[in-house]
């Protein structure tokens, strides 16, 4: 296959891991990837593989949640805590794929584009993110995958790159912005902007990669981390790349903020792993017959 190749992960929390089993199932029939982009847990996972650190992080977050009860602690919110354990365990996962030579590995490896969204300066932040939301549950409702090129009053847009960012510290914020789901998740500030999940602007966000990799002779491979009908061929897009979507093809078995079951979480890369061989025919048409003697 001639021309540039990029992976866009989905957001979903839990049910992104979902990505990772296609990925197993998937990798070696791949050309190599010159970009990632995902937006909140999306590019939390997209930094996973690219510091081949997945498993071990993987196994870290399997015993954070073994060690967590609940989704929601009472007790917490009656001595004026935050109730919710998601941050917590959500950034310690995200830290330890950054420790050792893991934030190395990323400045190294192909690039990273995280999509960020926050609410402009001047504008109120409750009603202009909740309107955020309920278009989101919009599309989502409707099986639409993309948010529109033209955002709504009021949200804004910014698309970072793990090559830009200077130390971990500043990694780990900018995935934890993008990441943002108020009240689980604290909101993020920077600069005076408040920001949001990502994925409320575009939750397989082709528009975070750079131009020439979602323009005309670049392929796109877009994982989506949910149970929602995608064409089976590929499709081009906007800016004239070639896209091809895989969906989860039945529901998955852990729900986006569930960090209570270690058994759901690995049921969903189980899931992944199985659909990943399912549709592998369909990879193989897309990447072209040079990958198969390269891999063969």
């Amino acid at each position: 296959m001639s021309g540039r190749f990029s992976i866009v992960l989905s957001g979903g929390g839990c049910k992104a891991f979902w990505a990772n089993g296609v990925l197993r199932s998937i990798s070696a029939s791949l050309p190599p990837i010159e970009h990632w982009a995902g937006a909140s847990a999306g590019a939390a996972f997209a930094l996973t593989q690219v510091s081949g650190r997945f498993e071990d992080t993987f196994t870290r977050f399997l015993q954070s949640v073994a060690a967590n009860q609940r989704n929601f602690y009472l007790d917490r919110a009656l001595r004026a805590q935050r109730p919710f354990p998601h941050d917590e365990i959500y950034r310690d996962a995200v830290r330890f794929v950054l420790r050792d030579r893991g934030f190395d590995q990323v400045r190294e490896g192909a690039p990273v584009h995280i999509l960020l969204s926050y609410v402009e300066a001047g504008h109120p932040f409750v009603s202009t993110s909740w309107a955020a939301v309920r278009a989101f549950a919009d599309r989502r409702r409707r099986g639409v995958l993309h948010g529109p090129r033209q955002l709504p009053p009021g949200l804004g847009l910014e698309v970072v790159s793990s090559h830009e960012a200077q130390s971990v510290q500043q990694l780990l914020d900018w995935t934890l912005m993008s990441s943002t789901i108020p009240p689980i998740t604290p909101i993020q500030r920077r600069a005076g902007r408040r920001y949001l999940d990502g994925g409320l602007i575009d939750n397989v966000p082709i528009r975070a990669l750079p131009e020439p990799a979602r323009g005309p002779g670049s392929r796109v491979l877009c994982l989506v981390s949910h149970h929602v009908r995608v064409p089976e061929r590929p499709v081009q897009w906007v800016d004239g790349a070639m896209v091809l979507y895989l969906a989860a093809r039945a529901p998955l078995p852990v729900r986006v903020w569930d960090y209570t079951s270690p058994e759901r979480v690995i049921a969903a890369i189980e899931l992944g792993a199985r659909d990943g061989m399912a549709l592998l025919d369909r990879v193989h048409a897309f990447v072209g017959a040079a990958t198969h003697a390269k891999t063969g």
